[in-house]
C-alpha cells in the first residue's frame, strides 16, 4: 500500500467548500472596509485632500485585490484537485467513490449556488457585488465550471487506472 501523506482524502468537496466559501464571504468582506474605510477616507478628506485620496486609493486596491484573490484561490485549488487526481493511487473501488462523491457533489451544488444567489442578489450589497465581476463569473458558471472540472480529474483518475497500472 502507498503512502497518501500529501493527498487531499475528498478533494473535489474540500475544493467546493473551498471555492464557496470565498465566494460567499467577498461581499461581507467588502462591505466591511468599504463602511470603515468610506467614513475615514470622508473625514480624513476634510482635512487634507490628498489624504482622502490616499485612503481611497487603498480601498480601491482591495476591493480589486480581493477579486484576484479568489481567482487565484479558485486556480490553486483546480490545480490542487487535478494533481490529487493524477497522484491517487487508483483502483476501481476509488473510481466509483469518486463518482459517488460526484452525485453527492451535484446533488448539493444548486442549494450551495441558491445561497451565493441570494447573497450576489441582495440589494444591500449591490456595490460590493459590482466591484467583483470575476467572482459574479465563478458564481453564474458555477455548475458547468464543476463539471467541467470533474470530468476532468475523472479523466484523469480513469487513465491512471486503465494505463497507469492500478492496483490490480
Amino acid at each position: 500500500m502507498l503512502s497518501k501523506k500529501a493527498q487531499i482524502e475528498i478533494p473535489i468537496i474540500t475544493f467546493i467548500v473551498v471555492v464557496a466559501g470565498l465566494i460567499i464571504m467577498a461581499p461581507f468582506v467588502l462591505k466591511s472596509v468599504k463602511s470603515i474605510l468610506d467614513p475615514f477616507s470622508a473625514g480624513v478628506g476634510n482635512i487634507t485632500a490628498e489624504a482622502g485620496a490616499s485612503v481611497s486609493f487603498v480601498k480601491d486596491t482591495f476591493v480589486n485585490f480581493w477579486d484576484w484573490v479568489i481567482l487565484i484561490a479558485f486556480t490553486i485549488n483546480v490545480i490542487m484537485l487535478l494533481i490529487t487526481a493524477f497522484l491517487v493511487d487508483t483502483h476501481p473501488v476509488f473510481l466509483v467513490m469518486y463518482i459517488i462523491f460526484g452525485v453527492f457533489t451535484f446533488a448539493f451544488a444548486p442549494m450551495i449556488k441558491d445561497v451565493m444567489d441570494k447573497i450576489y442578489n441582495s440589494s444591500e450589497l449591490a456595490t460590493e457585488v459590482s466591484s467583483l465581476p470575476i467572482v459574479d463569473f465563478l458564481r453564474e458558471y458555477f455548475g458547468i465550471i464543476l463539471l467541467v472540472i470533474f470530468v476532468i480529474s475523472g479523466i484523469i483518475m480513469y487513465y491512471k487506472f486503465r494505463f497507469g497500472g492500478g492496483n490490480q
